[in-house]
């Protein structure tokens, strides 16, 4: 500025060497105004950075090398319960951190030592994200950017109610909505936990258990009645294993049983003769009185399996022969046990020629929406006429062909026979196609996909690939990106049997979904387990406010279609809507003289 005033003077400057004031005013009015004009700049974007700074929903501070405060917004001060003075330029990071722990918002009891330890940590200028969990019981997300200068800037986000959330579907991912008890992922980490603890030397048994003359119960009464059953099954099960062991559902009526390490033979018979016992006593459901066995199958580590696969594996086998000699009674495996595994090799033979000999059939489950008050499209659902006539259920050659790698084919067919198929429908009809984990993993499932899409014609819009949370088990990043690729091609991505996985929850920020599919079994517990009506509706509302598509599957009642309803899901399909059809039913259905509407339950139109 000087030298500017210094070259203006000389402009002004007369032969004489006298100043001409008026000239001197002119030269210097413009360098002045801009100077005025950029302090008013400066003005408006430092108003405009200090209410940005003051509406942002997290909380924000900033500090210089000196780790003494630049700036920090009302959120952060509230956030940690600190009085308005800890936010003045100049106070220092350890004032503040020292004020943390006066209004308890610090971690840990070591007030001292938790102070040093963010002093230090501050130091090494390293970018970092952390998750505290505060005395107070928040729980703040807060991420860690240095500066240039030595300082550092760090965002503070209360993710206490979200926490909450995935604790409690957490918990649900380790056990069975409906009767409490651990499920088939808690079981699973208990065996693996076993064996690191009797590392080949001490002893243990696993205990499969099958519900004798269930399935009848199931299919004349309906699930509802089932359930109750169950529930008394799992509660004779608690009593009678007690502190031998972990008790849980690995699903349908289906139970197991993990003894603790160091449990014999001779401990595991004395079990299996009790469990065996206590379910002849008769069951009480609906004021009915129901006689219900239960077999079971016991393997004994490490004689009969020395890691997990082939424990579980024997244990299967036991339960079989258990059930093929003398229901309601226990077998322990042998080696000769053979006949199960022998079958699973004949479905295995036979399902590799399934395809070439046309064995192989699609049924479509209808996808009601509450919005239109209509079928939103169907669900493909792959079904085997093993040898022409016998149909193979799902749950029994999905897995065998997954394993082998036959569901890469075997899906690529799916693909093409659903879209085709789908291309005659009205276009205001969406198709939903399940595609497995292995055929990202060992087929190339987008070109795949193009392909099918390209030989129906169909629009990608109308096509919704269905996947579970197995797919981000392995070649994670291979994987986000091929759905991102499908997800380029138009195509809607849903995320199925939501709630049941690890954590869910951290898939949906992993990837951004068009849909979520709620699994059935949380719906079925609406009926009857505390605090099911919680998380159903708290998957509704991440759904809405991630903006997805949620879907309420294996709606079975009208309750359960009300509850659904009044959650906020989007969707419903079950068996109340409609059960999965021949393409022929659907076309005639879908035909112009038919009215779509009747088919639909009176109880579904009734929540329009």
């Amino acid at each position: 500025m000087q030298k500017l005033l210094a070259q203006q003077l000389e402009a002004a400057r007369l032969a004489d060497g006298s100043i001409d004031i008026e000239r001197l005013g002119a030269l210097l009015a413009g360098p002045y105004e801009q100077l005025r004009e950029s302090r008013k700049n400066l003005r408006t974007q430092n108003e405009r950075f200090v209410a940005a700074l003051e509406h942002m929903a997290h909380g924000l501070s900033m500090y210089d090398g000196n780790q003494r405060l630049v700036t920090c917004n009302r959120q952060f001060l509230e956030l940690y319960r600190l009085p308005k003075r800890f936010g003045r330029i100049g106070t220092t990071f350890k004032q503040i951190l020292e004020a943390r722990v006066a209004a308890n918002t610090q971690t840990g009891d070591d007030t001292l030592g938790s102070v040093e330890e963010r002093l230090r940590f501050a130091e090494q200028r390293v970018a970092a994200s952390s998750v505290l969990h505060l005395n107070s019981g928040q729980v703040i997300s807060v991420t860690h950017q240095p500066l240039k200068d030595g300082g550092w800037v760090s965002t503070h986000k209360d993710i206490t109610e979200f926490s909450q959330l995935q604790d409690e579907l957490a918990h649900l991912a380790y056990h069975d909505a409906m009767t409490g008890l651990p499920n088939r992922h808690m079981l699973h980490r208990q065996i693996s936990e076993n064996f690191a603890l009797v590392d080949g030397v001490g002893t243990f048994a696993l205990l499969f258990a099958d519900l004798d003359g269930f399935k009848s119960i199931n299919d004349t009464l309906g699930h509802a009645t089932g359930d109750q059953i169950l529930k008394q099954v799992a509660e004779r099960l608690l009593e009678t294993v007690g502190e031998w062991g972990l008790a849980g559902r690995l699903g349908g009526d289906e139970f197991a049983v993990v003894m603790r390490p160091g449990a014999s033979t001779r401990d595991a018979y004395h079990l299996a003769e009790q469990m065996t016992a206590a379910m002849r006593r008769p069951f009480m459901a609906d004021g009915q009185s129901f006689d219900i066995g239960l077999s079971v199958g016991v393997a004994v580590a490490p004689g009969d399996g020395t890691n997990q696969d082939q424990l579980l594996k024997n244990a299967d086998l036991a339960l079989y022969a258990a059930k093929s000699r003398q229901r309601g009674g226990f077998c322990f495996y042998e080696p000769s046990m053979a006949r199960a595994l022998a079958e699973r090799t004949q479905i295995e033979q036979d399902l590799s020629r399934a395809l070439e000999l046309g064995e192989f059939e699609l049924h479509y489950q209808p996808i009601f929406s509450f919005k239109s008050r209509g079928f939103a499209g169907f669900e493909a659902l792959l079904r085997w006429r093993r040898g022409g006539d016998t149909l193979v259920p799902p749950a029994q050659f999905i897995p065998v062909a997954e394993e082998t790698g036959l569901i890469v084919r075997i899906g690529e067919w799916v693909l093409r026979q659903a879209l085709a198929e789908a291309a005659q429908w009205p276009s205001d009809l969406s198709i939903a196609i399940n595609v497995s984990s292995v055929q990202f993993q060992r087929g190339n499932i987008v070109p795949i996909v193009m392909n099918a899409l390209a030989a129906s014609g169909i629009a990608p819009k109308r096509v919704e690939i269905e996947i579970t949370e197995s797919v981000f088990f392995e070649n994670t990043a291979d994987n986000l990106d091929a759905l991102r690729q499908l997800h380029a091609l138009g195509i809607r991505i849903a995320l199925d049997d939501f709630g049941t996985g690890f954590s869910a929850l951290s898939y949906l920020l992993s990837y951004p979904f068009d849909k979520i599919k709620i699994d059935g079994s949380f719906v079925r517990a609406l009926d009857s387990a505390k605090g099911a009506h919680a998380i159903v509706g708290a998957v509704a509302e991440i759904g809405r406010r991630m903006g997805m598509t949620t879907t309420a599957e294996g709606v079975e009642t009208p309750e359960q279609l009300r509850n659904v309803h009044a959650a906020g899901y989007g969707e419903v399909q079950g068996y109340l809507v409609a059960q999965p059809m021949p393409a022929e039913q659907v076309r005639a259905m879908l035909a112009p003289e038919n009215d779509l509407m009747p088919e639909v339950p009176f109880a579904l139109r009734a929540t329009g």
